[in-house]
């Protein structure tokens, strides 16, 4: 009877059959189907939600000037950078309806809202190429002070991703249009974010946000070059570094 051979693992059939430039090409294609699959998403949330992609390009922009200012390595701002991108992701599982009610939502419905952060941390486990973000997508309306959801945590149980994309959002939700707002000045919505410091926000990140200097100076620059803002966020050096450790691949997302 013919005997069947054992199967290979993955990595071995990767160190038999790849050479260098290979897998560099396998490495490329994998990058540029991750990408695409960015972008697939935002124009999914485009069409689905109220908000458009510029609203996730501005939050991701504001949140790396943060991460830069407070001395991230550039793996952390890869994943600071891709995860407040996605933050909304879940949102594409939520009914529409639910999304785009021009009033107040019912308890109900602020129920089902609330699912959001845990369905788009549920969407990207799928995606190995991109759970690394999971952790800030699941902890995104989380608050310092324990108020927010869906965990309840609070203080530094809070990724710090999450803490530092919390100051980002709120700002641009306080400086932009939005159906439940009235727009702010940008040096309101500044002091407004410092008023708040130590209760919805992690006094460090707020600290350091505001070292940022004058929003006078900066805010126009979170609008500027949208065509090429998702490879600025997802670079493809970026991408190939969460790959050079393996080892340390699950630890990313709790930086």
């Amino acid at each position: 009877m013919r005997q069947i051979p054992p199967a290979l693992s993955f990595e071995e059939l990767t160190l038999r059959n790849f050479s260098p430039h290979t897998f560099a090409s396998v490495t490329h294609y994998l990058y540029q189907t991750t990408i695409s699959l960015i972008d697939e998403f935002m124009a999914m949330l485009d069409h689905w939600t109220f908000e458009r992609r510029s609203h996730s390009y501005r939050v991701a922009r504001l949140s790396l000037a943060i991460g830069e200012q407070m001395g991230l390595s550039h793996r952390e701002r890869f994943v600071l950078g891709v995860g407040s991108l996605l933050h909304d992701i879940g949102k594409m599982r939520i009914p529409r309806e639910i999304l785009v009610k021009p009033g107040k939502l019912t308890e109900d419905e602020w129920a089902v809202m609330r699912k959001h952060p845990g369905l788009g941390s549920d969407i990207l486990n799928r995606f190995p190429a991109l759970a690394f973000a999971r952790e800030i997508v699941l902890q995104h309306q989380e608050r310092w002070d324990g108020n927010g959801y869906p965990q309840g945590l609070k203080g530094e149980q809070i990724v710090l991703g999450a803490r530092i994309f919390a100051v980002a959002d709120s700002f641009d939700a306080m400086t932009n249009q939005r159906s439940y707002n009235k727009v702010q000045d940008p040096k309101e919505a500044v002091s407004e974010i410092e008023g708040r410091s130590g209760i919805l926000y992690d006094p460090r990140v707020v600290r350091h946000f505001c070292a940022l200097g004058n929003p006078a100076d900066w805010e126009h620059r979170l609008r500027e070059g949208e065509e090429t803002l998702l490879h600025e966020i997802f670079p493809l050096e970026g991408f190939v570094g969460l790959f050079a450790d393996p080892e340390t691949m699950e630890e990313v997302p709790a930086f």
